[in-house]
Parts: structure tokens; sequence; C-alpha cells
């Protein structure tokens, strides 16, 4: 009986053991990520529905859904002259329209990807409903893709517009008719367009008035007039497993191809700022600082309030290249010594009627000093009577290590009054002896400038070591301050540390200009392409890239577009990939600027305007999917009849200076 017992409880204690380890909480194990978007279920009205006089639309999803930036990634067509009322509650979205509906129209709502899932963020891309307040549904489509003219950066978030009206002076009176959003890749569908002629324009509407009324705004515009047009075509429909990447299978289904399908926008700004005074200040008690907003020809003109001089001989002026920072450096003592100056500013402004008039600012510059500080004097130390001498401040800005082909540059602290040539000496070390050079040229960098940089010229020995003396008193400032006897010693560069890179562009003609880039997109040095090659010699080893533009007007710049002028910005295209240039290296590219599409030539490493990732999407997803976006390439060929997009179209089509547009699918050429 006793073993009895004792075996019943040594049961219970098991079996309370095995209940506890199955019932003690712990971390599930987690199944598959959610990575599947919003499914459209339903709406009131239906999608494409006729003689529809209601503009409050509801959308129905199988999931619980949010807006995500709704007021700048929604855009209703006709564009809205009051902002809809846009919110997400459950599995709805509500759309209600504060406009008042126009006859026989039709509407489209394009969310972009900004209806998402509520737990996950997944977006539903490239989402659009559509109604009609007439008899029938207007269905053609116009898509592309908008670039920044000057970086080929994909123009993300900007309005696309059509318009009917063929004036020139529509884009800049007469808000656009039917318009559409790029998205993340610069890419756009203006849908739901009745047939006829159209000019297409892009424009970052900074006032929301979908026109061109404010000359701040970037803006694009096509050349060509283009005639919306569409037919049937059979494609391969390819249905895919569940784990995303297995053919479950291909049939052929035919569809719709919308025309043109490759426009290619090139955005610029044509830089007419408006001229104000931007900021004013006394940088200490010797300078005076005035930026402008914008450049300009014309130099203000100062005058002393409260204390007349009878000229301008009171300063010194330094500038910037388009005279829009100014510095004046004060000469006269009694200024320099002055707390406070009233100035009178007479300088362009940009008035009400957006042209230059003369205006006049008086101006107040003060300048707190610092208490002089009192220094402790040791004990029976005796009192120093003689004053401080205060020399003149020189700096070498190219460094000890010298390039072949840039000059020696020098800078002075302050403007320079006087300048002795004489007590300038240059000389380069041979064995252990320096000897004397006479055939360089000293001068200042740009007196129209300033007069702080000096820079001597010289044909540079490589790896060769020079010597600059300069003897006291040889420099003189504004303020009568000379220099002391200054020396220091340079090291050219051996050429076995540079590397030579020459691009052979058989196409360029002799009107391009090629740039070479570092890796943050800026330009390292820009050369003209002589018969076909841009050389570039002696350059340091790095990671290059490169971009070439036709200089139209060959003033040796780039140049914006103007619309009242119908000017397009000049071409620019990038070499599709990097140079990786290394000492004693030359390196001999051939570089076929139309072989690869325009809107895939900029390497994806200096890329600035990237598409949106997804929380669970790694790099190597977000690749694949730009490299294909839809498997039958047809984006804006298509939407079923519940609004979900179908893909990417493509074709042939006249586009922007015959560049040549990226195939997202079967080929997006220009003429």
């Amino acid at each position: 009986m006793k073993s009895r017992h004792s075996l019943y409880i040594l049961f219970t204690v098991v079996a309370a053991w095995v209940f506890y380890s199955c019932a003690s909480i712990g971390n599930p194990e987690g199944g598959p990520q959610d990575k599947m978007p919003p499914i459209f279920v339903k709406s009131s009205p239906e999608p494409n529905a006729v003689n529809c006089k209601k503009n409050k639309i509801e959308l129905t999803f199988d999931e619980i859904v949010q807006l995500k930036d709704p007021s700048n990634k929604i855009v209703v067509s006709p564009a809205q002259t009051e902002m809809p009322k846009m919110s997400a509650s459950g599995k709805k979205v509500t759309i209600e329209l504060v406009d008042s509906l126009l006859p026989n129209t039709t509407y489209t709502l394009d969310f972009s990807n900004s209806i998402q899932d509520n737990n996950e963020g997944n977006p539903l891309e490239n989402f659009a409903f559509a109604f009609s307040t007439g008899e029938a549904i207007d269905s053609l489509r116009v898509s592309g893709i908008v670039l920044d003219s000057r970086s080929l950066e994909p123009q993300q978030n900007v309005i696309v517009g059509l318009q009917s009206n063929m004036s020139d002076t529509a884009f800049t009176k007469v808000k656009l008719e039917r318009i559409a959003r790029t998205d993340s890749r610069g890419r756009f569908i203006v849908r739901n367009v009745r047939p006829g002629s159209y000019r297409v324009f892009a424009l970052n509407d900074l006032d929301r008035d979908y026109k061109f009324g404010n000359p701040t705004e970037d803006i694009a515009f096509y050349d060509s007039i283009v005639v919306p047009w569409c037919r049937p075509e059979a494609v391969a429909d390819t249905a895919f497993a569940l784990d995303g990447k297995t053919v479950d299978s291909v049939r052929t289904v035919n569809k719709t191809r919308f025309y043109p399908n490759d426009i290619l926008l090139s955005m610029f700004n044509e830089n007419r700022k408006s001229q104000y005074l931007q900021n004013n200040s006394r940088i200490d008690s010797t300078r005076l600082s005035i930026i402008f907003a914008a450049p300009s020809d014309t130099l203000p003109e100062l005058a002393i309030v409260n204390k007349p001089q009878p000229d301008n001989s009171w300063y010194t002026l330094e500038r910037s290249a388009h005279n829009d920072t100014l510095t004046y450096w004060i000469r006269r003592p009694e200024l320099v010594s002055s707390d406070s100056l009233n100035v009178a500013l007479r300088y362009l402004k940009t008035d009400s009627t957006d042209n230059l008039a003369w205006t006049t600012d008086t101006l107040r510059f003060n300048f707190q000093r610092e208490k002089p500080k009192k220094e402790k004097k040791k004990k029976d130390e005796p009192e120093d009577t003689l004053p401080k001498i205060q020399y003149l401040s020189l700096s070498l800005l190219s460094g000890g290590t010298q390039e072949v082909y840039a000059p020696i540059t020098i800078q002075s602290q302050e403007p320079i009054e006087r300048l002795d040539s004489a007590a300038f000496h240059l000389e380069i070390k041979q064995d252990t002896l320096w000897t004397d050079i006479t055939d360089y040229r000293l001068a200042y960098r740009d007196t129209t400038l300033d007069r702080r940089t000096l820079q001597i010229r010289h044909k540079w020995e490589p790896g060769e070591q020079y010597r600059i003396r300069i003897d006291s008193l040889g420099i003189t400032n504004i303020y009568g301050v000379f220099n002391k006897t200054y020396e220091t010693t340079i090291n050219v560069r051996k050429l076995e540390e540079y590397g030579n890179l020459i691009f052979n562009i058989p196409a360029a003609g002799d009107s391009a200009v090629v740039e070479l880039l570092n890796s943050s997109d800026s330009p390292v040095l820009a050369v003209p392409v002589r018969g076909g090659k841009a050389e570039f010699i002696n350059m340091l080893p790095a990671k290059y890239y490169a971009r070439l533009y036709f200089d139209r007007n060959r003033n040796g710049k780039y140049d914006t577009g103007n619309y009242a002028l119908r000017i397009q910005p000049e071409e620019t295209y990038y070499y599709p990939g990097v140079v990786n240039l290394k000492k004693n290296w030359d390196v001999e590219q051939t570089w076929d600027i139309y072989e690869t599409a325009v809107d895939a030539q900029k390497p994806e490493e200096i890329k600035k305007n990237k598409p949106e990732k997804k929380k669970w999407e790694t790099e190597s997803d977000k690749n694949k999917k730009s490299e294909y976006d839809d498997e039958d390439g047809e984006y804006g060929d298509g939407y079923d009849e519940y609004g979900n997009p179908t893909g990417y179209g493509s074709g042939n089509s006249n586009s922007f200076n015959s560049q040549k547009l990226r195939s997202l699918g079967s080929g997006m050429r220009s003429r």
C-alpha cells in the first residue's frame, strides 16, 4: 500500500512538472514576415463608375490601412483648388472632394504609394481610382520619367501635367488640365486622358497653383506636341508561386498598350532669384559683411551716414565672383575704432512687379569689443615699456606638397596695399645647394575679387624641392603692417604618384565638356573634348566618375534652360561606371554616350534620390526591383477593374534631345 502511495505521489509530481513546462510563457516562434501590400476589395462608387455625382469616395481593403503623407503623395486630376479631405479608419480610406464636380469629366485619384498596411507599412504601389461625371470614362495615358537636367537625378514627387491649350503662355497662366505626381524613381503616368493634342510639362509646384507662376520653381517642358493613343497587344503573363521566385505558369493575355510611354522631361531652374538684402553683419572691427539673395552684375553703393567720407577710399572691397557675397575692409582708423557705424546702402532690389529697382537701406553695424586682459607680472620683473610689433600674417594655402600642375598660393590675413616683387625669391634644391630661379610669375590670383591671395607660377620639376623666401617689408597691408622674413619649402610630387585618364568619346564632337567627379558627385576638374578625346593628365589616385555636357554656346560653363525663349538646358550624360585610377597608371576608356539609356547612366553609388526602401527590403532586393519592377514591362499599361496597377509600358516615341530612355520591359527609345 505504501509502495502504491509513493508511486502516486511520483506520478503527480511528474505530471505537474510536464503541465507547468507546457503552460509556461515563452516567446512564440515567428512566422514569415508580412511583405504583402493591402488588397483593394470594394469601393463606393465602383471603379470607373459613370454619371457619378458623389464627391465622397470610400475605398475598402482586406486589412487595416494607413495613409502616409497624403497631402504630398495623393493627387486628384483635374487639379483641385481646395485640398481634398483624406482619412483612413480601419480598413477604409475616405476621400472627400471639396471643389464642385465638373460636368462630363473623368476624375482620377492617384494614391502613389500612400496607402500602406498598418503593421509593416507595406505600400500599395501606384494605386489609382477613377470615376466620371459624364457618360463615359476617358482612358488614354501618357507616361515617362523626369530627371534633373544637370545631375540626371530622378525628380521625386513633382507634378507632371498635360495642357491642351497650345498658347505659349498657357503654362504660366492656366492650370494644368490632367496631372500626376512622379514616384521615387522619377516615373509618372498621367491617367484617364481624353483624345486630343497636348503639351507636357513638369513642375515643382511650390505654391500649389498648378502653373508656372513662381519664377523660382523647377520646371521641364517637352518640345513636341503629344497625341495619346493605344493598341491591344498579346503579352506573356507570368504567375509565380508563393515564394515569389518559382514560376508557376505562363500564359498569353491580351492587354492594352498606351502611348507615348517613354517621355523624358529634363527638369531645370531658370535661376531667376529675387534680389534682396539677405544678411548684413560686422565680422570684427575691420570688416563689414553684406550678403544678397541672388547674383548681380552691379555692385551696391555704400556711404557712411554719421561720419561722412568724401569718396569710397574708406574701404577695400573683397567680393565673390557673382557679387552676392561682399566683404568691406574698413581702412580708416577712426572707423575701425568706432563701435557703431551707420551705413547707407543703395542697391538693386526686386520689386512687386518682379523688376529690379534701386532702393536705399540704412544699416547699423555694431561691434562689441572684448575688454583687454591684464597680464600678470612676476615679482621684481622690470616693466616692458616698448610696444609689441605686429607683423603681417602669411599662410601657404597650397600646402607643403606641391602638385606639378598647380601654382603656389600664399594668402595674407588682410588686403595687400604694397607688394615688392624684388623681395620674393624662388629657389630649387640641387644636390645640397639652393639655386635661384628667375623665370617665375608672381601675381594676385584675381585683383577684382580680392587683394589677399598671391600666386607663384612656374613649370615645376616633378620630385624636386623648392624654397620660397620673402624679405622683411616685402608686403604691406592696408593698415601699414608689414611682414617679417618669411621662408617655407615645398616638395613637388613625383610623376609616379599620378595617374592619367583618357576618355575616347567619338560622338561628342568639339562642343562637349567632360567633368571628372568625386564620390560626392562634385566636379574635380573639367576639360573640353578635343578630337574626340577628354584627357585628364596627372590626376591623384582615387575613384572617379565622369559627366559630359554639350556646351552649345561655347561659353565654357553649363547653361540651364529658359521657358520664355523655349531654350532647353544643355544635354548631360554620365559615364555609367566608376574609374579606379591608381598610381603610375594610364587608363583609357571608350565612352559611347548613347549606348546606355539616359535614366540608367548615373551610377547608383553617387545617386542621391534613391527609391524608397521597405522595412524588410535588403539592398539586393531593392536593386533587383529597380531592374525590372514589373515582369511584363507594362508600367502604365493597364489597371484591372478594381483599380490595381498592372505595370509599366514601353514603345517608341520622341524623347527630349534625342536621348534614349531606359527600357523598363521592352525598349524605350527616342527617334
